[in-house]
């Protein structure tokens, strides 16, 4: 099926209990809009209550996983409110009782490379980059990545992303503990489809009390540290830095933050 939104697209297809949920949109580069995140949080929400569903795989078409937030669409409607679109997304991937496996080629940027540390598996091109272009936007991190990180990798490791926010290879992500495994970048999505396969076929209310157990003990604290990370970050896009950062972008120029 395909969730589509004018052209902003999520497509979705269910083969052999596998649920493959695609960035669709590789005219942008697959850059996520809040309809977008919508018709993903839609997916993730009916896997967890499909029975025919046992796995769900995000992957993006046309050579990438995602660039991320699409800007333009993200200025002109700003994460206000309770749950923004984003939120929803990303509450319902970390409270996915399912297991998550994830594809990843050519550009993870944002909250492509923030929403990894939400999957139980996650194969990369040996040609990917990955970015946390936060802070030279002006804001802070989502997804959760303030606290997920430093847990996975570390203070020093975690800053270096979160703050230098330099463009970062699968050899520096699989060191950090972002990636499972990295494989040639045709050999991405059969490598994701037989980890897929392989978990699909597991006895499903073991591997959902397993990763449960897992989770217990930061779920919590990580759906109230995404929601304060959103709210800031909404803040933070009608600040100053943001508006040099972002006036900067659109005029393909390098921001400067001399003045604050």
């Amino acid at each position: 099926t395909l969730l589509n939104k004018g052209k902003f697209m999520i497509s979705t297809s269910l083969d052999n209990r596998i649920l493959s949920v695609s960035f669709d949109r590789s005219d942008k580069k697959n850059a996520i809009t809040n309809d977008m995140y919508l018709a993903a949080e839609q997916a993730v929400l009916e896997a967890g209550v499909n029975a025919e569903v046992r796995v769900v795989l995000f992957k993006g078409e046309g050579g990438n996983f995602t660039s991320g937030n699409d800007l333009v669409d993200f200025l002109k409607n700003p994460p206000t409110g309770g749950e923004p679109p984003v939120l929803k997304f990303l509450l319902a991937l970390a409270r996915c009782p399912k297991p998550v496996v994830a594809a990843v080629t050519g550009l993870a940027v944002g909250i492509g490379t923030t929403m990894l540390a939400h999957c139980d598996y996650v194969v990369a091109a040996e040609d990917a980059r990955f970015k946390l272009p936060f802070v030279d936007l002006g804001v802070w991190p989502e997804g959760g990545s303030s606290l997920l990180f430093p847990n996975l990798m570390g203070h020093s490791q975690a800053a270096e992303l979160l703050m230098l926010a330099d463009v970062f290879g699968s050899e520096k992500a699989n060191k950090v503990g972002l990636l499972n495994a990295v494989v040639a970048s045709e050999e991405v999505i059969p490598a994701a489809v037989k980890v897929a396969t392989k978990l699909a076929n597991k006895a499903p209310n073991a591997l959902a009390k397993t990763k449960a157990l897992i989770k217990k003990t930061y779920l919590a604290d990580l759906e109230l540290r995404m929601t304060e990370e959103i709210h800031g970050f909404a803040e933070l896009l009608n600040g100053p830095e943001a508006k040099e950062a972002l006036g900067a972008f659109m005029e393909k120029r390098a921001p400067d933050f001399s003045k604050f």
